[in-house]
């Protein structure tokens, strides 16, 4: 029996990240033990490669502000676990954290459930425990054979852009990864992509729309007006203005996503304009283009492939065009960390590579000699908390630190610079 909240979330951790083999087996096991507590609910379904959370978070607002109970799953967490499963604004906590992990824990006999499916087990009954109106679900990883697919047809289906990542698994291709990711369109699903979704990836969609009878949703109106500043962003879309708490110039891309969402919605879920205006005003995400700190400005990004990083770096161009700009970066090995790095020398000065505090391996000595190689000057300090003194040093007179490369990274030292 696990009596606290330190001791549930290292018994979750201890759970294994990825299975033996891909498959729906074990989470429909253990959701059927606990009596299936996934049937009957409302949910939406956002799978993607970049940007799913931001746009969880806009959708998750946006019907909190005509006043629904919203239940919301997200992964990564940034710096606590419980961000993980959340009602609204307010994170589990952890007496119910304790409650569920045991509640899970029961019904595993027999089985070796991995990390993800747990937490999703867990959100599942909380969510129907909490008497929750919709519940807003982030797929962890593809969407295919994600636990989070156990779901029948949802309200609504939400596809963020797809670009190469977790490429072992999802497939070497575009299209492989948008087959994956398009497994989460069951039959007559409505569905709302990205505008900028790859045309290849498209196909692979519409495809899957076809096969399913499901109606497709493909904005192609770019939204006008754009103004973008450090207090936030504005921007006319379809001749309506938006006010967008979220920096970054790829948040208007998200948010065009998260109002269309919410208009395929409207009938569903009896959403007016105004519910969308408050979502997008009141939305928020940790370590997404987040500046904190002053003296130098410290920004957390937590693009950790190649499409997430050519985002920050319109975004740094944007927001910071004549600053000094000092690059404070690290990588799991198994990303796509050489072309992040080349899209990155393009608009740094300098560079401080550390470690991911993760138990997955990062490789600074190889981040160090290919940064070097573009000519840039870098530094390797292995110690993070270190390494961003380091980085802030280099900053100082009219610089800033962008801190980028994992979400992990973001999360462990933006507790430190907030505090």
């Amino acid at each position: 029996m696990i009596t606290d909240a330190k001791s549930a979330v290292e018994y979750i951790h201890s759970l294994s990240r990825f299975g033996k083999k891909a498959g729906l087996s074990n989470i429909k096991t253990m959701l059927e033990r606990l009596g299936n507590p996934h049937k009957g609910q409302k949910f939406v379904h956002v799978a993607g490669t970049n940007g799913k959370g931001s746009v969880s978070n806009m959708i998750k607002n946006i019907l909190a502000s005509h006043g629904y109970k919203v239940g919301y799953y997200t992964s990564p967490y940034i710096e606590f676990f419980s961000e993980r499963i959340c009602i609204g604004q307010t994170l589990i906590s952890d007496e119910d954290l304790v409650y569920y992990t045991n509640k899970v824990k029961d019904v595993c006999y027999g089985l070796t459930p991995i990390e993800f499916e747990f937490i999703t087990a867990m959100a599942f009954l909380y969510f129907k425990d909490q008497k929750c109106d919709i519940a807003v679900l982030e797929v962890g990883l593809g969407g295919r054979f994600d636990a989070t697919n156990v779901i029948d047809t949802p309200l609504l289906n939400v596809i963020t852009p797809i670009g190469y990542d977790h490429t072992a698994i999802l497939g070497d291709s575009l299209e492989e990864i948008a087959f994956e990711k398009s497994g989460t369109i069951k039959e007559n699903s409505t569905v709302v992509i990205s505008p900028s979704m790859a045309p290849e990836c498209v196909k692979v969609i519409e495809k899957r729309c076809t096969q399913t009878n499901s109606k497709l949703i493909f904005p192609t109106v770019n939204p006008t007006c754009i103004a973008y500043k450090k207090e936030g962003t504005e921007f006319v879309y379809e001749n309506e203005k938006y006010i967008l708490s979220l920096l970054g110039t790829y948040q208007v891309e998200n948010a065009v996503l998260a109002i269309e969402s919410a208009k395929a919605l409207m009938k569903k879920a009896e959403l007016d304009s105004d519910d969308i205006k408050s979502g997008l005003a009141l939305s928020k995400w940790k370590c997404r283009f987040e500046i904190l700190g002053k003296n130098p400005s410290v920004v957390f990004d937590g693009a950790h492939n190649s499409h997430g990083v050519n985002a920050l770096t319109k975004s740094i161009r944007t927001y910071y065009p004549n600053e000094k700009k000092v690059i404070l970066f690290s990588m799991l090995g198994e990303k796509d960390w050489e072309k992040s790095i080349d899209m990155l020398t393009d608009v740094a000065d300098s560079f401080v590579v550390t470690k991911v505090p993760s138990i997955r391996q990062s490789v600074p000595n190889e981040l160090f000699a290919r940064i070097e190689k573009c000519g840039k000057d870098v530094y390797v300090v292995h110690e993070p908390i270190e390494a961003l003194k380091k980085a802030t040093e280099l900053a100082k007179d009219n610089g800033v630190v962008f801190v980028t490369g994992s979400l992990y990274l973001c999360g462990y030292l933006r507790g430190y610079v907030e505090n």
